[in-house]
């Protein structure tokens, strides 16, 4: 995420100026949106393979 064009640069121009505000932001963004996409992937497997079961037997 810090490879793109804009959100790198921001966040190290955010951390440069001390502005904390806009550096916890964009650190709780991130922190968000992978929770959220690792969330979605665990959902998606468990819809698409089939070797994963609901039971719940060991």
């Amino acid at each position: 995420m810090l490879s793109l064009p804009t959100a790198g640069p921001l966040f190290l121009q955010a951390l440069l100026e001390e502005d904390m505000y806009l550096a916890g932001s964009f650190v709780m963004l991130a922190a968000s949106l992978t929770v959220v996409g690792t969330l979605l992937s665990d959902i998606l497997l468990a819809v698409i393979d089939p070797r994963i079961r609901y039971e719940g037997t060991v």
